[in-house]
C-alpha cells in the first residue's frame, strides 16, 4: 500500500538521537531516507557484536551512505545529492556544516526547493548557540528536573526517557511537513530549526501556565497531577494502581467502586479544590482500602465502574499487553522487532519495511541514482572518500 510520504527524498546528516528521530518519523511515513555516516560509522552503532545498538532503533527504514565529510570531495558528494533532495536534516552545532559548504544558504542556492531542518542544543541564535547540547542538560535547564521526583525530594531526577531529544525530533518532523506544505503552495523551501531546550520547555505546559498565571514555582510532585486528586499512583496489596479522577462525576464513581461511600461525604474532599488541598489525607484514606486487594482486582473494579485506571507495567509487560498487541505497535522485519511510529492512517499506513542499514550498504546505489557514472563512484571508493558496503566494517 502507498505511504503518506512516498516519493520524498530525505538526506539524514544526523548523529545520536534527536535528528535521527526526526528522519525516522519521516521514513516510517514512506520517505526515502539516506543516512549520511562517517566512514567509521555513526557513534551509536556501538560494538559490532553488541546485542543492543542504540543506532538500530532510530535508524531502521533508512539507507546508509558512508562518506568522509572532512574531504572536499565528500562535501561535493553531498551537494550533488542535495540538488535532487526534498529535505535535509542535520543536528550539528550551528555553523559546523556551513564551514563545510553544507549550510542552508549554500545548499538552498543550488536547490531553492530544499527544506533544511536543523536540530541543536540551544538553537541557531542567542547567547548559548555554540554550546553543546544533550538531553540531560536540556531537562535541567528547562526546569523539568526541578519538579520531577517524589514530594520533598532534594535529589534532582531526570525523566526516564530522553524527552527533550525525542520531542525536538518530533517538532522538527512537524516543521518539515509544514514547510513542505508551504513549498507545495509557493515552490520555495526554507530553513526549519528547533532546539532541545525549547522542545523541553514546550512540554512544561502546566508548570509554565501555573507560573505565568500565579507566579507559583512548581516543585516535585511525584506521580500526582497538579490540578486534580486523586490522580496518582496509590498502594495496593501487591503494588500500585494509578487512577485519574479529574471531575465530580468520576469522583462519585470512584467512591462507589472503592466501596467507601462515606468518603464522598467527607467535607475535606467535597470538591476537586478541596481534594487537592487535602491530598495527603485523601491518599492515606484511599490506600487503607486499597490494601485489601491486588492491583489487578482494583483495576478490574475501577474499569467496571468507568473510572480511568491502570497498573504500572514494566517495559516487558507494556510491550506484551494485549491492547498494544492488538494495535500492532510492534513490527517485525528481518527477524527483529521494532516499535513503529504510533500513527494510524486509514488509506496510507505507516510501515517498518527494512531494518537498520549496514554501514555504507547503499553508497553505490545512492550515488548512481544521483547520476554519478560507475567509474566516478569507483574512484570515490578507491580514494577513501566514500565507503561502500563491501569495503567498510558495519
Amino acid at each position: 500500500m502507498a505511504s503518506p510520504l512516498d516519493g520524498l527524498k530525505v538526506l539524514d546528516c544526523t548523529h545520536v538521537i534527536a535528528g535521527a528521530w526526526c528522519s525516522l518519523l519521516l521514513a516510517d511515513m514512506g520517505a526515502d531516507v539516506i543516512k549520511i555516516e562517517p566512514l567509521e560509522g555513526e557513534t551509536t552503532r556501538g560494538h559490532p557484536k553488541a546485542r543492543f545498538k542504540a543506532f538500530d532503533y532510530v535508524n531502521r527504514n533508512k539507507r546508509s551512505l558512508a562518506v568522509d565529510l572532512s574531504k572536499p570531495e565528500g562535501q561535493a558528494v553531498i551537494r550533488r545529492l542535495a540538488r535532487s533532495a526534498d529535505v535535509f536534516v542535520e543536528n550539528y552545532r550551528p555553523s559546523a556544516l556551513e564551514r563545510m559548504g553544507l549550510g542552508y544558504a549554500q545548499l538552498s542556492a543550488e536547490n531553492p526547493r530544499l527544506v533544511y531542518a536543523s536540530v541543536s542544543g540551544f538553537g541557531h541564535t542567542g547567547p548559548y548557540r555554540d554550546r553543546g547540547g544533550f538531553d540531560l542538560i536540556a531537562q535541567a535547564m528547562s526546569g523539568i528536573m526541578s519538579f520531577t521526583g517524589e514530594v520533598g525530594s532534594t535529589r534532582p531526577t531526570a525523566a526516564g526517557v530522553p524527552l527533550s531529544d525525542l520531542n525536538a525530533g518530533l517538532f522538527a518532523a512537524l516543521g518539515v511537513l509544514a514547510a513542505l506544505r508551504h513549498r507545495d503552495q509557493s515552490g520555495e523551501g526554507q530553513h526549519v530549526e528547533t532546539s532541545l531546550l525549547e522542545s523541553a520547555i514546550a512540554y512544561t505546559v502546566w508548570e509554565t501556565g501555573l507560573h505565568l498565571s500565579t507566579g507559583e514555582v512548581a516543585k516535585p510532585n511525584g506521580s500526582r497531577h497538579r490540578l486534580a486528586a486523586p490522580y496518582e499512583a496509590l498502594k495496593t496489596a501487591d503494588g500500585h494502581v494509578v487512577v485519574g479522577v479529574n471531575n465530580e462525576r468520576l469522583w462519585a464513581r470512584f467512591c462507589q467502586a472503592l466501596g467507601d461511600p462515606a468518603l464522598k461525604d467527607d467535607p475535606r474532599f467535597a470538591d476537586n479544590r478541596a481534594r487537592v488541598q487535602n491530598r495527603d489525607a485523601l491518599a492515606e484514606r484511599i490506600e487503607e482500602v486499597l490494601a485489601g486487594d491486588t492491583t489487578e482486582a482494583w483495576v478490574a473494579r475501577f474499569e467496571a465502574a468507568g473510572v480511568p485506571s491502570g497498573p504500572i507495567n514494566t517495559i516487558d509487560k507494556a510491550l506484551t499487553d494485549p491492547h498494544v498487541t492488538a494495535r500492532g505497535l510492534l513490527a517485525e522485519v528481518d527477524g527483529r522487532r521494532f516499535t513503529r511510529t504510533p500513527l494510524q492512517f486509514s488509506k496510507t499506513p505507516v510501515a517498518v519495511k527494512r531494518g537498520p542499514p549496514p554501514l555504507g550498504s547503499s553508497s553505490r546505489d545512492v550515488l548512481a541514482e544521483a547520476g554519478l557514472p560507475p567509474e566516478e563512484i569507483d574512484k570515490l571508493v578507491a580514494s577513501g572518500v566514500v565507503g561502500a558496503g563491501e569495503d567498510v566494517k558495519a
